[in-house]
């Protein structure tokens, strides 16, 4: 039986640098001989789409697809994770609750903590990309046809949340403001830290 293996989540709002990170950092961790499995939220098309779909109308209904989303990956995780991989997942439940909390009343946000927390895995690390709002749009301008949540006041609110939940040793702040490189440097250095 393998020892366990360890939860990587990257978190941040859009435009950090999430999905280039969790792909830069295999190499590094496959180097220093371990296993490595990589996820990324929302896994399911169909319920990727519904939430996109609902995300203007009914935050709730969208933070539920992304929740049904999660469950579903749930059980892959889990059995990446026993048989002793460094799981690096490309954002996770905290998204869910960061993105959700404009659009919902604080009741409602603390139900859907709740459900979250009850139906997620909980990480062992997680590293948040701080960079401020403005520099994080200026690089989506780059990427394509904008989202309906990628607008400044809108990820203003979603970064406060991220800050709220922000909670140390479980939290490493990563400067994402400079180039891919050194945010891989100060990941991979919080990463050796925990003890990998």
């Amino acid at each position: 039986m393998s020892e366990r293996g360890t939860h990587i989540v990257i978190e941040g709002i859009d435009g950090t640098g999430k999905t280039e990170l969790a792909a830069r950092m295999v190499p590094p961790l496959l180097d220093r001989g371990h296993s490595v499995s990589s996820f990324r939220e929302p896994t399911d098309r169909f319920l990727r789409s519904q939430a996109a779909r609902l995300l203007d109308v009914d935050s709730l209904g969208a933070a539920l697809c992304f929740t049904v989303d999660r469950a579903l990956q749930r059980p892959e995780l889990e059995a990446a994770l026993d048989q002793g991989d460094v799981v690096i997942q490309d954002r996770s439940f905290y998204s869910t609750l960061a993105y959700q909390y404009p659009g919902l009343p604080l009741e409602s946000w603390r139900e859907l903590e709740r459900i979250e927390r009850a139906i997620a895995l909980e990480p062992d690390l997680v590293l948040y990309l701080d960079a401020p709002v403005d520099v994080a749009i200026t690089r989506l301008k780059g990427t394509g046809p904008r989202e309906a949540d990628e607008d400044e006041p809108y990820l203003t609110k979603v970064k406060f949340k991220f800050e709220q939940m922000f909670q140390q040793p479980q939290w490493v702040r990563i400067n994402a403001t400079g180039n891919a490189d050194r945010t891989l440097e100060q990941a991979m250095n919080a990463v050796m830290a925990s003890g990998l």
